[in-house]
């Protein structure tokens, strides 16, 4: 059982990664974060965020999106895997054409996840 984190090096990443660590914490679960950046990093920067911001950055797990995996069908396959008891995602805000043109992401998650998902805005993570 964990917390699962989809983190992305945004600002909306950040405010899940510090809330998804509180959230962990608050449960007494360990914290998966799962890379969802374009990064070609192997989650190197996902570490370096996890380590500004957990004590012991070693009792995290780091997972690194597949190659050419959309984010969202990502982050819903890592939930059993990890056995996500909460995943926790960043969102900004959109306009109602940007919504209607791209959809949300944070709402493709919701509906299609197995576990709650805690939907954190950037600015508001506290």
């Amino acid at each position: 059982m964990a917390v699962l984190v989809g983190w992305s090096g945004s600002a909306e990443g950040a405010a899940a990664l510090k809330r998804g660590a509180a959230e962990a914490l608050l449960r007494d679960l360990p914290l998966a974060v799962l890379d969802l950046s374009t990064r070609d990093d192997h989650g190197e920067a996902a570490r370096g965020a996890v380590g500004a911001l957990v004590d012991k950055p070693s009792s995290v797990e780091v997972l690194v999106r597949p190659e050419n995996q959309d984010p969202v069908d990502a982050l819903l396959d890592a939930v059993p895997g990890t056995k996500a008891q909460l995943v926790v995602v960043g969102t900004r805000r959109r306009s109602p054409v940007g919504k209607f043109l791209l959809g949300s992401t944070a709402q493709q998650i919701i509906l299609g996840s197995e576990a709650p998902v805690m939907v954190v805005k950037a600015g508001q993570e506290g």
